[in-house]
């Protein structure tokens, strides 16, 4: 399939994917006769594991790692620590996000207010989150 089809397929846009490929990401894929770029379902697997690694938050340095460790080049242990590591950044981006929600409900009012009642303007103005 050509990269417009890749890109069909598994959602993810053309240009992201020529990223990937570049950063080393996805392996370079097969030419046609015509130099077109050729991709097989085994591409359509690489590129849904590195979007379901950036979805669950993983860096690009993270996805080469393991992807190096999918591909049996190094000690499985190495992967779930990476996953705890990356466990430990979502637990403190939900507690941020937590403190922000309690944040913006302390001034969220849905009642017509004047100006100097708007508790959504003081409480940006002040900042008072966290």
């Amino acid at each position: 399939m050509k990269v417009n089809e890749l890109s069909k397929c598994t959602g993810i846009n053309l240009e992201t994917i020529r990223y990937y490929e570049k950063q080393g990401i996805l392996p370079e894929p097969k030419r046609a006769a015509n130099g077109y770029r050729q991709y097989d379902e085994e591409s359509v697997a690489q590129l849904n594991f590195v979007k379901n690694c950036r979805t669950l938050g993983f860096s690009l340095e993270d996805i080469r790692a393991l992807n190096s460790l999918k591909f049996g080049y190094t000690d499985h242990y190495h992967a779930d620590q990476m996953i705890l590591k990356q466990l430990a950044r979502v637990e403190e981006k939900i507690a941020q996000l937590l403190e922000i929600k309690r944040f913006l409900q302390s001034i969220a009012t849905e009642e017509l207010h004047s100006e100097a009642e708007c508790k959504a303007m003081q409480g940006l103005r002040e900042g008072k989150c966290g």
